[in-house]
């Protein structure tokens, strides 16, 4: 399964590449076809499975990655957008640890704290609509649309007791519904965003953004000592900063 999941992943990432390194057929190239670096904090929002757990709570959340812009329309209101992000978050919640050789009682004594870190690599397929055009405005607010594919990396798991570390761990996180492999699945979007254009006589191009994220998928880890069925749903909001070249 493992040979598979890379083997999958590695076909998807080398078609985000492939595309990216298509340049347009457009003689004004220096305008609607660029290249966008960004980073940023991100606000998660996550439930769980509440009989097996409870007291979901955000920690640190950021986001790196880039993008390929290009221009779909004459105008330069529309274009279509790949690339890939970096996406580290994490989650603190109560639930139950098990003792090897002990016996499992449900009884909803939730007492001990788990701390999650997620690394997942997101490749973003955005479609982006101007409400102003980028060659012969200064500004220009947009709107966009996105499906995201998410690939689980690795996590870092933490168990403790009223301040003390019971337990460190690295479980293989998995997709509830898994798409190809266990750790593939998707997200949609739709962001806001408000950019400053390359003019002859301005400096720099730059851009911030408001990114809403939905994941299709619960994602989950399974181990001995942890309740089954721990199953967390998560929404993201990220504040984007970029520059565009």
């Amino acid at each position: 399964m493992l040979r598979n999941s890379n083997t999958s992943f590695l076909f998807l990432f080398l078609l985000c590449f492939s595309t990216l390194s298509i340049s347009a057929a457009d003689p004004n190239n220096h305008a609607g076809n660029r290249i966008r670096l960004h980073v940023g904090p991100a606000i998660g929002f996550y439930k769980i499975n509440t009989n097996h757990a409870t007291d979901p709570n955000q920690r640190i959340s950021a986001l790196i990655g880039f993008n390929k812009e290009f221009r779909l329309s004459r105008d330069y209101k529309s274009f279509f957008l790949v690339g890939a992000d970096y996406f580290f978050h994490g989650l603190n919640f109560k639930s139950y640890y098990f003792s090897p050789d002990s016996i499992k009682i449900y009884d909803k004594n939730f007492s001990y704290t788990y701390t999650l870190y997620i690394n997942e690599l997101n490749i973003p397929f955005q479609f982006k609509y101007l409400f102003k055009p980028e060659n012969n405005s200064l500004f220009s607010p947009y709107l966009a649309v996105g499906y995201h594919l998410r690939y689980l990396v690795s996590s870092r798991l933490q168990v403790s007791q009223e301040g003390n570390l019971i337990k460190e761990d690295s479980p293989e996180l998995k997709f509830k519904t898994p798409l190809l492999t266990d750790q593939l699945n998707a997200a949609v979007s739709i962001s806001a965003g408000w950019q400053k254009n390359k003019r002859t006589n301005s400096k720099g191009s730059f851009y911030a953004e408001l990114n809403f994220r939905y994941g299709f998928s619960p994602y989950y880890f399974e181990t001995d000592y942890s309740a089954s069925s721990l199953y967390i749903n998560s929404v993201h909001l990220t504040l984007q900063l970029g520059l565009k070249f």
